[in-house]
């Protein structure tokens, strides 16, 4: 960082790393003194500090609001740094990790405007909470400035230009945090921030209405209105009565439910955190986590995944005799020679045992019928499974899905 900086990358700098402005840190880069400095934070300070001569500190909480929350893990120890930015990512909280001027790293999280430090501390509580890491320092260390603190503590800035020579007080590369980004001011001039409305969200999910940080009771996520409207009975069975084992998988499929019935995420999200009250874990575990929910259905969310997951072991205890997905796998391990014989006694036999109306369910072995005369060759094919959603593969003309046993030719989808 030594030589000339230009006036663009101090505006840069200065846009990321902002706080207060009448006042900041500094160090004596011989002996280590740290002091106060009140006096104006200008260019001339971020140019002296971006150039190696003389350490800005930046004191982040401006009255209750902050720009910017930092974690600060005194250790060389890499992990936990990782383990925090994870553990942001299905909350769509980006986090930065920056290798700090002696050792230890520091964990930003940026954002988009002015935030309650009140919120932002309590959120980033939580997170270090989650990875069992609570007695983590963090940054801006008080909710306010008051009669009692009057300008809080300040943290170093990142990009010390003596620091930078040595492969400290720069930000790691997200994609491989085992080594520094390759153009620092490149990833200053891309960083996410995290808007009101996140924080909030996250606020609202984790139920940090007091700010401490820790899950509060006092004001229990909303479960919408008829909200396993629609879900198949295995899954309206683990809603109800909770599960006793496997709670992750458990969990990712019963969002994949919800979400097929058309769920928002956040609604999902607080029913799944409403489930997990009556889950009772065998062996001594432990209930699944609200960050482990959160994950769980967002990748369920991610991607168009449709299967019911009637062979998972966290699905199979709470099958119903009843639920058209098993009555139609029922119904095609014997397909070609009981729908070719008697097909409407058939219908009339799904109609029964489903609760289908005996026209949908005629139609139903209509289309079973016309798929298991299709003999086409294939030598590899992958499709959509008509009945529950899933991925199926073949090796040759015909395809049966896993899930339910419906059989399907990738050629004629239609």
């Amino acid at each position: 960082m030594r030589g000339t900086i230009s006036p663009e990358r101090i505006e840069l700098f200065r846009r990321c790393f902002v706080g207060r402005r009448d006042v900041y840190g500094t160090y004596d880069v011989r002996t280590g003194r740290v002091r106060q400095v009140k006096a104006s934070v200008t260019d001339d300070v971020i140019r002296k500090h971006l150039q190696g001569s003389q350490p800005y500190g930046v004191y982040l909480l401006v009255g209750e609001r902050t720009m910017a929350v930092v974690a600060d893990f005194d250790t060389e120890d890499l992990r936990a740094a990782v383990e925090l930015a994870e553990a942001a990512k299905p909350y769509h909280i980006p986090a930065y990790i920056e290798s700090s001027k002696s050792k230890g790293y520091h964990v930003w999280i940026f954002f988009a405007e002015p935030a309650p430090a009140a919120k932002a501390r309590a959120v980033m509580r939580r997170l270090l909470f989650e990875i069992e890491r609570p007695r983590t320092e963090v940054f801006p260390k008080h909710n306010a400035l008051n009669a009692n603190v009057a300008f809080g503590n300040f943290i170093h800035a990142p990009l010390f230009g003596r620091s930078v020579a040595r492969g400290r007080t720069v930000f790691l590369d997200p994609a491989d945090p085992n080594r520094p980004h390759p153009n620092q001011w490149n990833l200053l001039a891309g960083i996410n921030r995290v808007s009101g409305a996140t924080l909030d969200e996250v606020v609202q999910l984790n139920d940090l209405t007091d700010h401490t940080g820790y899950a509060s009771r006092s004001v229990p996520p909303t479960v919408p209105s008829g909200a396993t409207r629609g879900l198949p009975p295995c899954a309206q069975t683990m809603l109800a009565d909770g599960v006793t084992e496997h709670q992750r998988v458990a969990c990712f499929r019963l969002a994949v439910n919800l979400k097929k019935t058309g769920l928002p995420f956040d609604s999902a999200l607080a029913v799944l955190t409403d489930w997990a009250k009556r889950n009772r874990p065998r062996d001594g575990k432990r209930v699944i986590t609200k960050h482990e929910i959160v994950s769980q259905a967002a990748c369920a969310f991610d991607k168009a995944y449709r299967a019911c997951g009637c062979e998972d072991a966290a699905v199979s205890p709470y099958c119903d005799t009843g639920c058209p997905v098993r009555t139609t796998k029922q119904l095609n391990s014997n397909r070609v020679q009981t729908m070719s014989d008697k097909p409407e006694q058939m219908a009339n036999d799904v109609s029964r045992s489903s609760g289908q109306p005996a026209m949908i369910a005629s139609d139903v072995v209509q289309q079973a019928q016309r798929r298991s005369r299709l003999d086409h060759r294939a030598s590899t094919a992958t499709a959509e499974c008509l009945i529950c959603g899933a991925t199926v593969t073949a090796t040759s003309g015909r395809v049966q899905c896993p899930a339910c046993g419906y059989v399907q030719c990738p050629s004629c989808p239609g």
